[in-house]
């Protein structure tokens, strides 16, 4: 007998529908989009156009958008444009753009709730004068090798220590510009001076090596260095130099490292503006010294440079953020007491074009999966911060976070210009919010913590500076402009 035929058309039918499906492609974007993703996208993560509300995109933002790019047919006579190195758009494509990001930006951002606050218990405060003069101009601090001596430096280029036992200055170097670093390791001495503080393209800046009572220029060139770190990176006996080269629309990492003559070569990890800040960690466990950066300007992360050979970096990015984020500051900490190092951050910078008061701007908290990789957990709304101290300064055996905001929100928000979060529990991230007795006594601007009066806990030093970076309520400037207060001293009570 033949054998009968199979029927297949059901199923031939259902996988061709399967097919046609699979194929189906999917909507395109509008051009409009397409041209946003294209050009926002060019130099940084995209900020959401919701981000920032209309009048930001239309009279701050859009405008300098379009001094960093060639647009074809539109005279551009405030600078000269480079083949290769701004963005080539139409006339027709920038209008587009233009009305596609104002179209869909916010009339105003979302507020963000103010918290429930306590006045600070745990600390009782007592400010200093570092001068005689009114007005505060702290542009460096930090404690280095003594508990009760602070190292100090100002917008006039004065380097010293202060004694708080004592109530004494003791200038280390006269300088020609803002200092915003100092190194002292191994006997050797390197000041980092800004040059030009405000925003410039201006390479103004020096590193000045200090031996004894003699000074050396480098001899290099520097673009508004602001953080330094001295380390032997290949353990050759020799200290390395990390310079973290703001700079503003250029700036740089760089690398100093000793030749055979006793100066110093110059090598560049990264030709971008905004570094900011370097730890020192071995991020991949294989026995070298790795470089992790945190850039703040054009593309903001936090940047692992591993060191595969002698002094030869790669890098990557093991965070990258939004660029209104503005990022200031982070930490490595074990939050959560699993071995592993998690991230603290601290994102508020809002001295730039797109100044308004934004409800992303506060602390986050990044969790480390183990394998250098991040995942934010927890996020601490507060407007302009800029730097944070992660301590266990209850001595309950959890991390507590002292905050400074140097551009809080003095109309709605003026309490919050500094903030201690007591963790009442890591589990749930819990913290209730201790504020200062008098918040607004000075515009706080640096941080840092040692354990002053030697009793076994750890005190908070805070550092102001007047600069006009932003509108600020006249009663206040007025109040600084007239007071001599430099530095708050907030000794721990616990012991």
């Amino acid at each position: 007998m033949p054998n009968k035929p199979v029927i297949l058309y059901p199923l031939f039918s259902f996988a061709f529908l399967i097919l046609m499906g699979s194929c189906k492609k999917e909507k395109p974007e509008p051009k409009e989009a397409q041209l946003y993703s294209k050009y926002c996208a060019n130099c940084h993560l995209p900020p959401k156009i919701d981000a920032l509300p209309k009048n930001v995109w239309k009279e701050y933002v859009l405008p300098a958008m379009v001094e960093r790019m060639e647009v074809e047919g539109l005279y551009q006579d405030n600078n000269v444009v480079e083949d290769g190195f701004r963005p080539k758009i139409t006339l027709k494509e920038w209008a587009q753009l233009e009305t596609y990001i104002v179209s869909n930006a916010p009339e105003h951002l979302e507020a963000i709730p103010m918290p429930q606050t306590d006045t600070l218990a745990q600390f009782k405060t007592k400010t200093y004068s570092l001068d005689d003069k009114n007005g505060a101009m702290v542009t460096y601090l930090e404690f280095l090798d003594k508990d009760n001596e602070i190292y100090y430096g100002d917008l006039s280029g004065n380097l010293g220590t202060f004694n708080l036992d004592e109530e004494e200055s003791t200038p280390i170097y006269k300088g020609k510009s803002p200092i915003t670093w100092y190194n002292k390791k191994d006997s050797m001495e390197i000041i980092s001076e800004v040059g030009i503080i405000r925003p410039s393209e201006l390479v103004r800046g020096k590193m000045i090596r200090k031996v004894g009572k003699d000074t050396l220029s480098m001899g290099h060139d520097f673009h508004r260095p602001v953080h330094t770190l001295l380390e032997d990176l290949n353990n050759d006996g020799s200290n390395e130099l990390i310079v973290s080269e703001f700079g503003n629309e250029s700036g740089q990492l760089s690398l100093m490292m000793v030749n055979d003559s006793g100066g110093y070569d110059k090598k560049i990890l990264l030709n971008l503006p905004g570094a900011i800040k370097t730890v020192i960690k071995d991020m991949n466990q294989d026995g070298k010294k790795d470089i992790v950066a945190l850039m703040t300007q054009s593309r903001e992360s936090i940047t692992v440079f591993y060191q595969t050979e002698n002094l030869v970096f790669e890098a990557e990015n093991i965070l990258e953020f939004s660029p209104v984020f503005g990022t200031s500051w982070f930490e490595f900490v074990d939050y959560n007491g699993d071995g592993l190092e998690d991230i603290i951050t601290v994102q508020g910078d809002n001295a730039d074009i797109s100044y308004v008061h934004k409800p992303y701007h506060g602390m986050r908290i990044y969790l480390s999966n183990g394998d250098n990789t991040y995942a934010e957990a927890f996020f601490y709304p507060m407007h302009g911060a800029t730097r944070v101290l992660s301590r266990d300064f209850d001595q309950d055996g959890d991390l507590d976070f002292a905050l400074i905001s140097t551009f809080p929100n003095y109309q709605e928000f003026p309490e919050l210009t500094f903030v201690y979060l007591e963790n009442k529990d890591s589990d749930s991230f819990e913290f209730t919010t201790n504020i200062l007795q008098d918040p607004s006594m000075a515009r706080w601007f640096l941080m840092d913590t040692s354990d002053i009066d030697n009793d076994g806990d750890e005190d908070i030093v805070l550092s102001s500076l007047t600069l006009g970076f932003t509108p600020v309520p006249k009663v206040l400037t007025e109040r600084w402009k007239n007071n001599n207060v430099d530095i708050m001293v907030l000794e721990n009570v616990l012991y």
